[in-house]
């Protein structure tokens, strides 16, 4: 029963506090042993024992479950009822739990939590239909002029460091791998990305490229069609690549 085991831990199942009451009843009938006594060679607390006896004597000497049988702030039949009517009047327009938990509170339906949501869909066999396909976009062509050489093709990534409150851009050559720029700031943003890229041209002698009237057209909106002086074109993707005419 785990008695060798030393102190009684706190939480004991029935078929041990039946051996421990059966003892203490023995040690009273043969050697007249008190309860406080017996308990106390038990490693037990005297009205750990009492209370035992009472719920013996009721048969419930198995522990209870902690807490109700239902938490006071479960779902009601309503609001699992309230739900269903909206997965099945919104699911084919939200595709989500998430967004069905919104339109609940907002439609003044329900309010639950998203994970609320999803689990009252799971248990009633629902499955939303998900996020709608998207149309494949068609490649980008690769400029004719983008060489797999040095100096070509560039690219920049932030890192942060969250200890120090900074981030850090670095401009690379993607042929060669050369570490061409970095900014340290606070904040990341374009500005950061125009610094970076400003030193990565002035790195590699290009500083001819940047061209201050153009920057200053390019400011205002407006983007000159077939102008020569454009030397850059920038495809905003994932990575970030840069590519420089030649």
């Amino acid at each position: 029963m785990g008695l060798n085991a030393g102190l009684v831990p706190p939480r004991a199942d029935a078929i041990v506090k039946a051996g421990l009451l059966e003892l203490i009843d023995y040690a009273d009938r043969e050697g007249d042993w008190s309860l406080r006594r017996a308990a106390a060679v038990l490693g037990l607390d005297h009205v750990r024992v009492i209370r035992w006896q009472h719920r013996a004597q009721a048969g419930r000497l198995d522990d209870a479950p902690p807490g109700p049988d239902e938490a006071a702030h479960a779902l009601l039949a309503a609001e699992r009822e309230a739900i269903l009517q909206i997965a099945e009047g919104w699911a084919e327009i939200d595709r989500s739990h998430r967004k069905l938990a919104h339109r609940g509170s907002r439609l003044q339906a329900f309010y639950a939590s998203e994970s609320t949501v999803l689990r009252v869909l799971r248990e009633a066999g629902l499955r939303l239909p998900g996020p709608a396909a998207r149309e494949p976009l068609e490649p980008r062509a690769w400029p004719e002029w983008a060489e797999l050489v040095p100096g070509v093709i560039m690219i920049y990534d932030f890192t942060h460091f969250t200890r120090a409150h900074r981030c850090v851009v670095a401009v690379i050559d993607v042929i060669s791998k050369y570490w061409l720029a970095t900014v340290v700031s606070a904040e990341e943003s374009s500005t950061q990305v125009e610094v970076a890229f400003t030193r990565a041209l002035v790195a590699e002698g290009k500083e001819h490229l940047l061209d201050a009237d153009l920057l200053q057209e390019l400011a205002t909106g407006t983007v000159p069609d077939n102008d020569e002086r454009i030397p850059v074109l920038l495809a905003i993707s994932e990575p970030y690549w840069v590519w420089f005419r030649p």
